[in-house]
């Protein structure tokens, strides 16, 4: 379906054209899907696609198992592929010696025999005391175990040719961490302290981001990027302390485009608004989203992007438990193409959906966004938007 395009209102810098549509306009089809509707038992926590044909999706279920430390359900991994017809359950790579997967909280792939996932196992016996990161890859025939430790990994980028990316943080000393895996090996490489995800163009153009900082890796170094000013909306009265910006996602579009989702933060609450920063040849455009919580970018190979967000009002209640609360507007994908940003709502409200992870499905138009319904039938769910 056409779905509603965003106000033209919200554009700060020209040269981007967004086109009002009224909901009437909206046709049966393409539009959102649901591709899947899993129990009340299991949880997603990303997804990967390499073509119409080899989607994945990685998260955990919860088991009958109870741990005596604490009294809560032992978690599995669960990871689902998708082959064009139908998700089904995929076999789960296993922990190391001595230590029990028990989830999967990453995935990339960039083939069907090249499928990497970063998760969290437990020695065996210990509870939750002892949790190590564990890496595997999928090779087409079976899993190998390509790292492990007491590392808490934050971000997974795979790109052709076998080579990867890690992110993350040392659980015993704090520090950050920046690999590499390429010719069978891995090796460390500079990481600020503040790096939290990346984006990964080539080896010599990488873009990173943690909630305070946006950086480019050029091969040998980190540097800060220079963004444009971002006016922060006033917080809802009474307020509590400043507005300030915190960067949500980046992306580093094949196309040489890089955007930047900035969203805004108040001591412990988030303020809805989102301002998106496109790079477009050396120029920084802006676009913003008054009510938007943009939380994931996905690069649609052909020039354009997909992200994922909900809009939501924020009203102050200083007589309550928590100072503010909040009320979900609509739960949508925004697809820019061509110059024109769409709003393409997903799913009703009346679902409690929340936001997983949402992918662009390469070679298509299409992408894939998962999450989790908590009103009744409560479960993870994976929705498919068919068309261009």
């Amino acid at each position: 379906m056409h779905g509603f395009r965003v106000p033209v209102a919200i554009v700060l810098a020209a040269g981007i054209a967004l086109t009002p549509v009224a909901p009437g306009d909206a046709a049966a089809a393409p539009g959102w899907q649901l591709s899947f509707r899993g129990g009340a038992e299991s949880f997603i926590n990303d997804l990967a696609a390499t073509g119409p044909a080899d989607a994945w999706s990685a998260g955990r279920r919860r088991t009958k198992e109870v741990d005596p430390s604490d009294g809560s359900y032992v978690t599995a991994p669960l990871i689902r592929h998708w082959n064009g017809r139908a998700w089904t359950p995929f076999p789960n790579p296993a922990g190391p010696r001595g230590s029990l997967l028990r989830q999967v909280s990453l995935i990339d792939a960039s083939s069907p025999a090249n499928v990497w996932t970063a998760g969290t196992a437990v020695v065996a016996g210990s509870g939750d005391a002892a949790t190590r990161s564990v890496l595997s890859r999928w090779d087409g025939e079976r899993w190998r175990l390509m790292g492990s430790g007491r590392t808490t990994i934050t971000d997974l980028d795979v790109r052709d040719g076998g080579s990867a990316w890690i992110v993350g943080r040392d659980d015993r000393t704090g520090g950050a961490f920046f690999k590499r895996f390429r010719d069978g090996r891995w090796t460390s490489l500079p990481a600020p302290v503040s790096l939290r995800e990346i984006s990964v163009r080539s080896s010599g153009d990488i873009w990173g981001w943690g909630p305070a900082a946006v950086m480019r890796w050029d091969g040998k170094a980190w540097h800060t990027v220079s963004l444009p000013a971002i006016a922060a909306p006033a917080a809802p009265e009474p307020a509590y302390g400043p507005v300030r910006v915190r960067f949500d996602a980046v992306l580093a579009a094949a196309n040489g485009d890089v955007w930047v989702a900035a969203g805004f933060q108040q001591g412990d609450w988030s303020q809805p608004g989102t301002v998106l920063l496109r790079r477009h040849g050396g120029t920084w455009e802006q676009i913003r989203l008054p009510g938007d919580v943009v939380t994931t970018l996905s690069d649609d190979g052909s020039g354009g992007i997909h992200a994922a967000t909900s809009r939501q009002t924020i009203t102050a209640t200083p007589d309550g438990q928590d100072p503010y609360g909040y009320t979900t507007l609509s739960i949508d994908a925004l697809r820019y193409t061509d110059g024109v940003l769409t709003r393409r709502p997903i799913t009703p409200t009346t679902t409690g959906f929340q936001w997983s992870d949402l992918v662009a499905v390469p070679g298509t138009g299409s992408a894939l966004a998962a999450g989790f319904g908590w009103r009744p039938p409560q479960g993870d769910v994976i929705f498919r938007y068919w068309g261009p």
